[in-house]
């Protein structure tokens, strides 16, 4: 049994709701401590003893719960400000230390982390804060030293959310755009400097080919196209020559020889 003494004229519950009862203590609640103050004495109860007319008795809450921090607007080392929210999760590990220090050890907890949190990024530039984030050895050790004076314990602190000012977000923004659209233009540039290519080379080789330049205009002539040869090479090319020629079967009118 874990007991303290204070005062009788010196005890003053606060916020703790201290409630009476008949006959036997209350039954502690799943998860809570049960605490009685007796003649200036309080305890932690482990059973259900006997209570007397002057016996107070209260529940503490020994399960885990988050405290997040409001986002903090901190200035920088350069003097831009970063809003900063951080999350700290904490329990009671000293239930009569908890109910008699203090009537909102939350509070002292809260403010330790603000000002640890104020003191680490007002030494680092707000490009390192984004991008790699914030060392929270030194804000969690805060958190404990201040946690433990009134009977808490802190479990983990974490960094929530860090974030630039909108301004300079906007601005960041509109400059990620602008590479973007950049690196799009220049892909298309390229593309079209390899169709271009590509086309040159053709040429190239259609020129060097007349064989072969005669294939390829063949092949690139619509159906139904009539064509003219002499004796001498390839003739001249009528075109859409399919309306008077064309049979009513509809059938595709073959290359003349003249």
């Amino acid at each position: 049994m874990i007991t303290f003494t204070i005062p009788e004229d010196s005890m003053t519950p606060g916020a703790v709701a201290w409630r009476r009862s008949r006959l036997r203590a209350p039954v502690a609640l799943p998860g809570h401590a049960l605490l009685r103050s007796r003649g200036g004495r309080v305890e932690v109860l482990t059973g259900r003893p006997w209570a007397r007319s002057g016996d107070r008795f209260c529940q503490v809450d020994l399960r885990g719960r988050l405290l997040t921090l409001a986002p903090q607007a901190i200035a920088t080392r350069e003097g831009v400000d970063a809003h900063v929210t951080a999350v700290v999760a904490l329990h009671v590990a000293d239930p009569v230390a908890s109910v008699l220090t203090t009537d909102d050890g939350d509070a002292a907890v809260y403010l330790a982390v603000q000002i640890a949190l104020r003191d680490q990024v007002a030494g680092i530039e707000l490009a390192d804060l984004l991008l790699r984030g914030l060392d929270l050895a030194p804000v969690a050790e805060a958190a404990r030293d201040a946690a433990v004076r009134v009977g808490l314990a802190v479990d983990r602190v974490a960094l929530k959310d860090v974030r630039a000012p909108r301004t300079l977000a906007s601005a960041r923004e509109e400059a990620l755009a602008v590479e973007l659209t950049a690196q799009a233009d220049l892909e298309r540039a390229r593309a079209e400097v390899r169709a271009t290519r590509a086309r040159l080379a053709a040429a190239q080789l259609l020129d060097r080919s007349p064989v072969l330049a005669r294939i390829r205009l063949l092949e690139a002539l619509p159906a139904g196209t009539r064509l003219s040869v002499s004796d001498t090479g390839l003739g001249a090319l009528v075109a859409g020559a399919q309306d008077d020629g064309a049979a009513d079967d509809g059938t595709v009118p073959r290359a003349e020889a003249d």
